[in-house]
């Protein structure tokens, strides 16, 4: 197996690999390097649907999602992103956030399997939550530290949340699905919520992933935050995404994994 870091200063390509064939020993490797890039590109992949759950699942237990036009009826643990309704869910996404950042215990790892890709449109930009907290001015960090926000589900997150195995902050907001900042006015909040979300499209900061058939990305979803990109349904595409569940991560067994959240 080889790592190669993406020269975006985050994230790393894994050549090497075929995750239908990972033994614990190279399963040991992976989540060492999703746990020090934040994330994993792996190309030339080929899954059944039951090959991606037991890849996925090197990571941890899966979120399951309910039945629904266009996702795979005898796998509820596969979430599809399409191009086509009749293909899974469409335009979704398209703001910086974390997968299940609505949960209490926000969604820790996203794992997407590229089954059907166009030639154009449809890439995923991902962005450094830890390096954008890294980033700011002192003074606002100390601002930033003390702040909550809330999502229109009435779910309470830290602005600022510490990465539960390395307790390193990042800059955790959900541009999509967050109601406010709790504390301040609707104004204020729609202002401290876009100055971040310029933080986190500065020059230098993103990488952008257009997706090839076969392309696995892995997303430690507390360390890296991603953002779609428009795709037009005249061309076909299906992302495969499973999730890991936030009590049973692979970073943590046994009471450490419930100590930690």
């Amino acid at each position: 197996m080889k790592i190669t870091p993406l020269p975006v200063g985050f994230g790393a390509e894994i050549a090497g690999v075929d995750l239908r064939r990972a033994d614990e020993g190279m399963a040991d490797l992976l989540r060492a390097a999703l746990l020090e890039y934040g994330m994993l590109v792996v190309r030339d992949q080929s899954f059944t649907p039951e090959e991606q759950l037991a890849a996925s699942r090197l990571f941890g237990d899966l979120e399951t999602f309910p039945a629904m036009r266009g996702q795979l009826q005898a796998w509820p643990e596969i979430f599809r992103v399409a191009s086509r309704p009749e293909d899974g869910h469409v335009e979704v996404g398209r703001y910086w956030h974390s997968d299940g950042s609505f949960r209490e215990e926000p969604t820790p790892i996203s794992f997407w399997y590229s089954e059907v890709q166009s030639e154009e449109g449809g890439d995923t930009l991902f962005t450094d939550l830890q390096r954008a907290y890294a980033e700011l001015q002192p003074d606002i960090q100390q601002e930033f530290d003390s702040l909550k926000t809330a999502h229109r589900n009435g779910v309470v997150h830290p602005l600022v949340l510490r990465h539960p195995k390395t307790q390193v902050p990042a800059l955790y907001l959900n541009m999509g699905l967050t109601a406010g900042v709790l504390g301040h006015s609707a104004d204020h909040s729609r202002a401290l919520m876009e100055a971040v979300d310029r933080h986190y499209s500065r020059e230098g900061a993103t990488y952008r992933h257009h997706w090839l058939p076969g392309d696995v990305v892995i997303a430690d979803n507390l360390h890296v935050g991603h953002k779609a990109t428009p795709i037009t349904p005249a061309t076909r595409r299906i992302l495969n995404r499973t999730t890991i569940r936030a009590d049973d991560v692979i970073w943590y067994d046994g009471a450490a994994k419930q100590a930690a959240w």
